[in-house]
């Protein structure tokens, strides 16, 4: 006879207060009225919900859903966020519990001793509401009104040097800060039949969708500080003369720029000489005249004592990156220009490394090999990088301080073609009322023109960016900022992708030789030079699943219900066979998920950190989260 199995208790963990503000508490940040205080709220949130989501996914604590109702949608359901591998008889104290918009993926079975307490295996920041309070007792809850609070608790559990700490709860606070500028000071929201590339580039709201630094801008010394206030997309851009002798120059550098050299404005009547023309106030045999970033200077000037600022300037408006400009000057022919800036924007400090300035009109020359085998002509476009200039200091991590990169400008190239341009984390964007971007201006008012516009959207995507992993060993750094949409100009249909910035590429460059008969030379120690093929189907994964994938399949509301994903499997399937190594790479029951706070507590930018988490191509919907096939 065997032994009867008691059933698990059903636990709560807060009190009745606690509980009754859970169900009473705004739980979606749209409902929050749009005032100075409510988007202050959202702001806060913003930030804080991709921070514990990053939290839980890279284990630096764990987080918990407590099932209240016995359902999936009840509204004192709530997430608890406790020291990774404590105990639950611990929790008496000093634990976090948030608001739950949406179920989370979970563990199948309950955690030990609680029928309604289940792991997460993958948090979104969707997935999480407003309320979010540290609990410190059992009568004592404290909302959390700082992202800052977060990081000291988390902090003393895992015993962090306070300075790292410290490091990033200032990050945290300019992003919250920046954010709270730009919900107050939004840009008119674009129109697919008629705004300009630039105005989708600007309209950008909240930044990167899952990363806590989305909207930081936090500038390093020797630079300023920089406030919410600062004028970052309509510039004037400076120029430093710099010896020749201490420069590495790729390409038709100075022939493309000249265009700007002859546009630019004294910035003062203290010019040297009679002559308005930038040139003629420099040696042209022994010195460069280089762009600078306005906020970058002091940078230059502090680290390279022979560059000379000179007083002319010129007008540049900023893209989504902040530090890719398109001065007005180089329109005409249709190039961008890449510039250094030192500061923290999200992930790391926005400066450009004499890896990518190498390798950029390197893979520019083979951009037809590239796209030698696609089965779809035309699919995706590539804005090359034609020319670069940086400094030789053999210390790169010096070097990185003065450059600049030449770009193609993708609006240009898709003109004469009938097609206009948007930068395809525009379409992501939501507005006041909760609207996407995408829903808004392709009037997708039902699930099956959702589910419609998805499938043209992946085919077109995948159309793009699979076939240079396949045939070539070449996977583009396909996220969001670097990936624009190509629509027709009349009618706003999808025709394909362009794709720009070489600096995270991933190429295996023994399949790219063995495929193409070329190879693309690189300096040693470069990230893009993938030691594997796995590292390629990786980047691929992260860029174009994670990143831009997941994000479209929510704007489209086609998430926690369900059909979001079976579309993409399909469109994937058809495209990859099942015995190839890309759909085995793709199809793990497991995931690497990049490491944003690890990454930034070990002062990481090349080197990345990863964790398993579960793979969300396998999610079927809310109630059943992800169900391997």
């Amino acid at each position: 006879m065997g032994i009867e199995t008691q059933p698990q208790p059903r636990i709560s963990l807060l009190s009745s207060e606690l509980h009754a503000l859970l169900e009473s508490s705004p739980c979606s940040p749209y409902q929050i009225p749009c005032t100075a205080e409510g988007y202050a709220k959202r702001a806060l949130f913003a930030t804080t919900s991709r921070l514990f989501a990053c939290l839980v996914n890279e284990q630096i604590v764990d987080g918990y859903f407590v099932d209240c109702n016995g359902s999936n949608t009840g509204t004192t359901s709530h997430l608890l966020i406790v020291p990774h591998a404590s105990q639950l008889q611990s929790w008496k104290a000093g634990f976090m519990a948030i608001q739950l918009r949406h179920r989370p993926v979970v563990a199948t079975k309950p955690a030990e001793g609680a029928a309604n307490i289940y792991a997460i295996r993958l948090l979104d920041p969707e997935d999480m509401g407003v309320g979010q309070w540290i609990i410190q007792s059992d009568a004592d809850a404290v909302p959390i009104t700082d992202a800052g609070q977060i990081m000291n608790q988390v902090g003393i559990w895992n015993a962090y040097k306070d300075t790292a700490v410290a490091a990033i709860r200032q990050e945290l606070c300019s992003s919250v800060a920046n954010q709270l500028y730009a919900y107050m000071h939004q840009r008119p929201r674009p129109n697919i039949m008629h705004s300009t590339a630039i105005e989708w580039e600007q309209s950008i709201i909240e930044g990167h969708a899952t990363h806590p630094m989305h909207r930081a801008r936090y500038a390093e010394p020797p630079l300023m500080p920089i406030s919410p206030d600062t004028e970052l997309y309509q510039l004037r851009l400076a120029f430093v003369a710099i010896p020749r002798s201490e420069m590495t120059i790729e390409g038709m550098f100075e022939e493309l720029l000249e265009p700007l050299y002859r546009q630019a404005d004294p910035a003062t009547d203290a010019v040297s000489n009679d002559s308005r023309y930038i040139l003629d106030h420099v040696d042209r045999s022994l010195e460069l005249v280089l762009p600078a970033h306005p906020v970058h200077v002091p940078a230059i000037l502090e680290l390279f004592k022979s560059a000379r600022l000179l007083s002319f300037t010129v007008s540049a408006a900023a893209q989504a990156s902040i530090r890719t400009v398109c001065p007005k000057a180089l329109e005409p022919l249709g190039y961008d220009i890449k510039l250094p800036l030192g500061a923290k924007i999200s992930s790391a400090l926005r400066t450009i490394s004499p890896w990518s300035t190498f390798v950029g009109p390197r893979i520019t020359q083979v951009i037809p090999k590239i796209l030698q085998g696609a089965p779809v002509n035309g699919a995706l476009l590539i804005a090359g990088e034609p020319a670069s200039a940086v400094s030789n200091n053999s210390d790169f991590d010096i070097a990185k301080y003065l450059s600049c990169i030449i770009r193609e400008d993708p609006e240009y190239i898709c003109r004469p073609r009938g097609e206009r341009v948007i930068v395809a984390a525009a379409l992501t964007n939501y507005s006041d009322s909760g609207i996407s971007t995408v829903i808004e201006q392709w009037n997708l008012q039902t699930i099956r023109q959702r589910q419609e516009f998805l499938k043209d959207y992946v085919d077109k995507l995948f159309d793009a960016f699979l076939p240079p992993i396949l045939n070539h060993g070449f996977a583009f750094e396909a996220h969001p900022q670097n990936s624009l949409l190509r629509i027709d100009a009349e009618t706003g249909a999808i025709k394909g992708f362009i794709v720009r910035d070489f600096g995270g590429i991933k190429v295996h460059r023994k399949t790219f030789y063995q495929s193409t008969g070329v190879d693309i030379d690189m300096l040693p120690d470069a990230c893009t030079d993938a030691q594997s093929m796995y590292e390629v189907y990786d980047l691929a994964y992260h860029t174009l699943i994670q990143c831009q994938i997941h994000r479209l399949v929510r704007s489209l509301d086609l998430h926690y219900q369900g059909d979001g994903w079976a579309i993409v499997r399909e469109s994937f399937e058809q495209r990859v066979p099942s015995d190839h190594p890309l759909r085995c790479a793709w199809y793990q029951e497991t995931f690497d998920l990049k490491c944003f706070i690890i990454m930034k507590l070990d002062g990481l930018y090349r080197d990345y950190i990863y964790r398993k988490v579960a793979n969300v191509l396998f999610y079927k919907n809310e109630n059943e989260g992800i169900l391997l096939p």
